[in-house]
C-alpha cells in the first residue's frame, strides 16, 4: 500500500508540539500501512485540535492512500477518493490562500485521471491567483506565488500532454480541450510566458489547424526567439504544411542552438 503522494507528505509541517507529535505518528503509521493506527491517531487528533490544517492534510492522505491501493475494486477506490476530495475541499474552503492544498488536490485528480475535475481545479486556482495578485501561502517554500503558479501549471499541462501520448485516438481527442482550456487561461494571466502559447499551439497542431497553431507559435517565438521547444514546433508545423523553405530555416536555427 506504499502509494503515498510525496508532494502531500511534504506539506505536513505541524505547527504546535502536540500537532507535530500527531503528524509524526500518523505518517509513521501511513508508511507502515497500519490503517487501524492511522484511524486511531486521526480520531485522537480531531478531539485535541479539530481545526488543525495538518489534520485535514493527514485525513486526505489517509483516504487517497487507501483509494490508490484498491486496484481490484474500482467502486471502493472511487468512494475512498471522493472521501479524500471532500476533506481537501473543506480544507481549501477554510484556508483558501494555502496553495499546497490546491496543488495536492490537482495532483491526486491527475493520478486518478479525472481530467474534467483536474482541469476545473487548475482553472479555479488560476482565477483565485489573479484575484489575489498571486499572493499565496506555501509552507517550507520561499519562492514567490507567481513562480509557483507558473511552474505548477506548466507541470499540469505536461501531465495532460503525457496522457495524450499514452491514450488511444478517442481518449486523446477528449483530453485536448482540457489542455486548451488551461493553456488559454494561463496565457491570459501570464502573457509573457511562451510555454502556455506553445501548449495552445499543440492542441491546434493535433487538430491539423496549422494556421491557428502558427498564430500562437509566432507570439511564443517573439517572446523567446531561441526556445528549442517552440522552434521544434515551428519545424513540425511547416513540415506538415509542406512549406519546405520555412521548415528548413527553423530547422537550421534549431540545429545551431544544439551545437556544442
Amino acid at each position: 500500500m506504499k502509494q503515498i503522494l510525496s508532494l502531500i507528505l511534504a506539506l505536513a509541517c505541524g505547527f504546535g508540539l502536540a500537532a507535530q507529535s500527531f503528524s509524526d505518528d500518523f505518517y509513521d503509521a501511513l508508511n507502515s500501512d497500519n490503517v487501524h493506527q492511522q484511524r486511531r491517531i486521526l480520531a485522537k487528533w480531531a478531539m485535541t485540535d479539530p481545526g488543525d490544517i495538518d489534520l485535514y492534510i493527514a485525513r486526505f492522505n489517509h483516504y487517497i492512500n487507501l483509494s490508490m491501493a484498491q486496484t481490484g475494486d474500482p467502486v471502493l477506490a472511487a468512494s475512498l477518493a471522493d472521501s479524500g476530495l471532500t476533506v481537501i475541499d473543506r480544507a481549501i474552503s477554510l484556508f483558501p490562500e494555502r496553495l499546497d492544498l490546491r496543488f495536492g488536490k490537482i495532483y491526486f485528480l491527475g493520478q486518478i485521471m479525472r481530467w474534467q475535475s483536474f482541469t476545473d481545479e487548475v482553472v479555479r486556482t488560476l482565477n483565485r491567483s489573479e484575484k489575489t495578485n498571486h499572493q499565496w501561502q506555501f509552507p517550507n517554500f520561499d519562492q514567490g506565488g507567481r513562480i509557483l503558479i507558473i511552474e505548477g501549471v506548466q507541470d499540469y499541462l505536461y501531465t495532460l500532454n503525457e496522457a495524450t501520448q499514452n491514450a488511444g485516438p478517442e481518449a486523446r481527442k477528449a483530453i485536448l480541450p482540457h489542455i486548451r482550456r488551461i493553456a488559454h487561461r494561463a496565457a491570459q494571466l501570464f502573457p509573457s510566458e511562451p510555454s502556455f502559447l506553445s501548449s495552445l499551439a499543440y492542441t491546434y497542431i493535433a487538430e491539423a489547424d496549422y494556421e491557428t497553431a502558427l498564430h500562437h507559435l509566432n507570439r511564443a517565438e517573439q517572446l523567446s526567439p531561441n526556445d528549442p521547444a517552440v522552434l521544434q514546433q515551428l519545424v513540425d508545423v511547416y513540415t506538415r504544411m509542406k512549406n519546405k523553405k520555412q521548415a528548413a530555416q527553423y530547422r537550421a536555427r534549431l540545429e545551431k542552438l544544439q551545437e556544442p
